[in-house]
């Protein structure tokens, strides 16, 4: 009982997604394919009357009949150019619908530790690879099902008026072939998905050759061949587990299709014998062999349309479970407190099942305040400005702003509320407008607030190069140098009209030790007003901070002014000294 629930709600669920874009449409649809659904049996029904007349009704009647029945060929072949331009059109909006759903989807998975597995990425792998084609499949199938299931209808009542027996003799050996091939298909699918990471790992191998960005080091280290036999070996180990899964295929259902074999040539045979003895007239000849012909063909051709049916079921459920995956139950949901006051209490996080990547870390952040976070890389700088982020939640202990746990307010409100630069910011496809627009798409085409963030980033249009440009060179647009990428990616962390929270991760990278130190000036002078936390290696970063807070091995082990903590002479001051020191060696 619970399986076919299930199967209603996946059933509905597949349906209305194919036929919700475009009603009107869908209803003609199913009209056409009805009137190709009995045309079989219409045709079988003239040609019992055309049988019968011979010999027996004038001429007129004759020809109108076998007009009639001319008709019963000719509809299906007007009709059949029209349906696949509707299912064309369907196709297109459910194809549509289905992208949408998946990157909805993604979009709504705000836990980093779930879109980081490797089953969400075999997942959405599998959706993405078949989204064009399986809304079709699942369409042409449906249909199929459906005019089959009326041809098979109307034939069978129309032959178990001659024979009673005869539909269920023909049907019965139908029913385990289409289960078993059914299931052959299920395996292939299932193989593919659970395969979806070696196909990740081919497409990931020829992307590396055709990425830019790769190109110099591929070249210069000798790396294409390295590349390509990566690819060819595991292509050839996907082929050789998917090959086995074949061999059942082929083989599976033929025993059933041997019994399928056996069962037509009985009810043949016992035709011949009645025919022989005049016990069938001419008109129920002509239509009994006219329907056992339409018969096999929509028997044969109906389970593999069930198989592949099966198969697009398989998919569409993937679909419904990815989009349920993070639907958040609670009714409830805070605003932005008056008092802004973040509070880390007790905080500690693990990647999965990784060691603490910080433990135990409790600080306060006033607002308006500039927080530097420094440490040695892998202290646990940059987890601490992902949970604040929400990108991660918290193993124990809360983070609060104004004494309400972060995660009891709404999600959009709080990204709104935060503008944040991360080491591996993105290199956005798009015009070097639109890379600064995202900071803050629905401020977008504010150029007075564009150009004041890149004054404030220090970034300058390279020469010949306007706002509306592309960048990339994967579309042949201009590509920036790390540097210039870097203060883009600030000046859109800075366009956020709303953010209240302005988080730099390593923001100066790759940037010269005078760009960096004008950089730090301008940016706590365009943030006054705003908290700030600037997470960094380079101590040259964090002198005009109010306060800085010192990591080590994922353990806070100072805060303080950065005056406080040179007088401290601890880590904060150690750090330093060696930072000095390579400078002045260098």
């Amino acid at each position: 009982m619970n399986k076919l629930v299930e199967f209603y709600k996946l059933f509905n669920y597949s349906i209305f997604l194919l036929f919700s874009s475009s009603p009107l449409l869908s209803v003609l649809f199913v009209f056409l394919v009805v009137i190709q659904g009995i045309m079989p049996t219409l045709s079988v029904m003239l040609g019992i009357r055309l049988g019968n007349l011979i010999g027996h009704a004038n001429q007129t009647d004759i020809f109108i009949t076998s007009i009639a029945w001319v008709v019963t060929f000719v509809i299906p072949g007007v009709l059949a150019p029209i349906v696949s331009t509707l299912q064309s059109v369907l196709n297109q909006k459910a194809t549509f619908l289905t992208q949408k759903k998946i990157m909805l989807s993604v979009s709504r998975i705000n836990d980093l530790n779930v879109i980081e597995t490797e089953k969400i990425h075999n997942d959405f792998e599998t959706l993405s690879r078949e989204a064009s084609n399986k809304p079709l499949n699942l369409l042409v199938n449906l249909v199929s099902v459906f005019r089959d299931s009326i041809t098979l209808v109307s034939l069978s009542l129309l032959i178990s008026t001659i024979v009673w027996w005869l539909p269920f003799a023909l049907l019965f050996p139908a029913y385990p072939v289409a289960l078993a091939v059914s299931k052959s298909q299920k395996d292939i699918f299932n193989a593919f998905a659970d395969k979806s990471g070696a196909s990740r790992l081919i497409k990931y191998f020829i992307s590396v050759l055709l990425n830019t960005a790769l190109a110099k080091e591929i070249r210069v280290f000798n790396l294409s061949n390295f590349f390509m036999s990566k690819h060819r070996e595991n292509f050839h180990q996907l082929e050789c587990d998917l090959n086995e899964i074949r061999k059942k295929q082929i083989l599976r259902p033929q025993g059933w299709n041997l019994l399928y074999l056996v069962t037509a040539s009985s009810v043949m045979y016992w035709f011949s014998n009645h025919i022989s003895q005049g016990e069938i007239s001419t008109g129920e000849l002509l239509g009994v062999i006219q329907s056992i012909t339409f018969f096999g063909l929509t028997c044969q051709w109906g389970v593999y349309t069930l198989a592949y049916l099966s198969v697009c079921f398989e998919y569409f459920r993937k679909l419904y479970d990815i989009e349920n995956l993070c639907q958040d139950e609670r009714a409830m949901y805070f605003t932005l407190p008056d008092d802004k006051t973040i509070i880390f209490e007790n905080v500690s996080f693990s990647y999965r099942e990784q060691r603490c990547a910080v433990s135990d870390v409790s600080f306060q952040i006033k607002e308006g305040e500039h927080i530097a976070l420094i440490g040695e890389n892998g202290a646990g700088k940059s987890t601490l400005v992902k949970l604040l982020c929400r990108l991660y939640t918290p193993t124990s202990g809360r983070i609060t702003l104004g004494g309400i746990d972060i995660n009891e307010i709404d999600i959009t409100v709080w990204r709104e509320y935060i503008s944040a630069i991360f080491q591996d910011f993105g290199h956005y496809v798009l015009s070097v407008e639109e890379n600064i627009y995202l900071g803050d798409v629905a401020n977008g085409g504010n150029r007075e607030a564009l150009e004041r963030v890149c004054l404030q980033a220090g970034f300058t249009l390279p020469a010949g190069v306007d706002y509306t440009d592309l960048l990339g060179k994967e579309f042949s647009g201009t590509d920036l140098s790390g540097g210039q990428w870097q203060r883009l990616a600030i000046a859109r962390a800075l366009y956020s009209s709303n953010s209240g929270i302005v988080i730099l991760d390593e923001p100066t990278s790759a940037l010269d030790p005078r760009i960096e130190a004008d950089f730090f000036k301008r940016f706590y002078q365009s943030t006054k007003g705003k908290t700030s936390i600037t997470v960094t290696h380079r101590m040259g970063a964090v002198k005009n901070a109010e306060k800085v807070i010192v990591m080590k091995n994922g353990v806070l082990v100072e805060q303080g002014t950065p005056d406080a903590l040179s007088r401290l002479k601890g880590e904060y001051y150690e750090l330093v000294n060696i930072q000095k020191e390579l400078w002045n060696a260098s």
